[in-house]
């Protein structure tokens, strides 16, 4: 059962419409993506399997390789047992769907006519976040820590499945993250040929595995104490900026402008620990700052009484500005994390247009 409350609140505080709070909070459940779960129903050992193998693996175990352009061969291996370096992925059997609690409180005041003020907080804390462990590449010794190096774990025993097994990913609910945000921010509604909007947001996004998407990556920092692995989000952005105009300007000309600012991205860079310190997780920021000043200019005319003809020009990245997607990793040929994009960023660009509106 998933019990999903909601509620929310609008109170005009002095009944004239010029002091509004507005508040909100629920409870939310997330669906599991589709290609996790399709890894757990065909690669789950019963009703298929991957089979990894390399000139080193075949020189140390005798495992097969195929001869190109020949597809790996039958393993020659007893009924019931698997060939060496095997692949399985299976759902831990408490696995429970991510749950997500969430609030908001907001209060906007008139400051003068079209023009008003707001302050907004929001909140939100995920628990049973899935995660990907692989319990093939840690050992089964437990671990020992050292206190002047925390992050380096000393385990005995070797990898508990090898060589029969490589990856044994064991899909689970055992992440969390916490969002806090305050935004301020100052509009105007459409009057006098005009409107605008501006705000400021700060934040802070922590997590201990901001993987959900991709179920071929382990990505912890301490198998044996995931607690290590809490720290800033990679989607973590402390500080961001937008502006948005609209006016109708002299000659029947149209005209709109957007400015978007925001500080970088976390990173964990080496060395993790540096001085008997443990810097912890995501401790660095990458090369990604972002701004952009966009802007649009358009002319509309009348054909007859149904049509109207609309040239625009328009103009992204006004300033040329670097916007590095992030410059400390190499681009893959995949990628599942949700930042489909690496390296530099947009360079400016100019569009021309014309629009038939009929």
């Amino acid at each position: 059962m998933q019990f999903q409350p909601r509620l929310g609140l609008a109170w005009d505080v002095k009944g004239n419409g010029k002091s509004v709070i507005r508040a909100s909070a629920g409870i939310f459940y997330a669906r599991q993506n589709m290609l996790t779960q399709v890894g757990a129903v065909t690669t789950n050992g019963l009703q298929q399997k991957s089979d990894f193998t390399s000139s080193g693996l075949k020189a140390l175990f005798g495992a097969p390789t195929p001869t190109w352009p020949n597809i790996l061969p039958p393993s020659p291996v007893p009924a019931g047992t698997f060939p060496f370096f095997t692949g399985i992925r299976v759902f831990d059997k408490d696995y429970k769907n991510p749950r997500i609690y969430t609030a908001n409180f907001a209060y906007e005041q008139e400051l003068a006519p079209d023009w008003s003020a707001y302050i907004d907080f929001t909140y939100s804390k995920g628990t049973r976040l899935t995660r990907f462990l692989n319990y093939n590449v840690h050992g089964t010794g437990v671990a020992a820590q050292q206190p002047a190096t925390r992050d380096a774990t000393v385990y005995s025993g070797g990898n508990p499945f090898e060589p029969q097994f490589g990856d044994v990913f064991v899909i689970n609910s055992r992440g969390k993250s916490e969002y806090r945000g305050a935004t301020v921010g100052l509009k105007k509604r459409f009057s006098r040929k005009y409107q605008l909007e501006a705000n400021y947001v700060l934040s802070k996004d922590e997590d201990d595995d901001s993987n959900e998407r991709d179920p071929f990556t382990e990505r912890t920092f301490n198998f044996y104490d995931l607690s290590l692995d809490y720290g800033p989000s990679d989607r973590d952005i402390r500080h961001k900026f937008n502006l948005f105009a609209y006016g109708e300007l002299p000659g029947g000309f149209q005209g709109n402008a957007r400015v978007q600012a925001r500080s970088a991205q976390p990173i964990t860079s080496s060395p993790r620990v540096l001085n008997g310190t443990d810097r912890g997780r995501n401790w660095d920021r990458k090369d990604n700052k972002y701004f952009s000043f966009d802007w649009r200019v358009q002319r509309p005319f009348k054909l007859g009484t149904k049509a109207t003809l609309v040239p625009v020009v328009e103009m992204f990245n006004t300033f040329n500005s670097r916007n590095n997607i992030n410059t400390l990793s190499t681009p893959g040929l995949f990628n599942f994390d949700g930042f489909l994009r690496l390296g530099v960023g947009d360079p400016r660009q100019v569009q021309l247009a014309v629009k038939l509106n009929f």
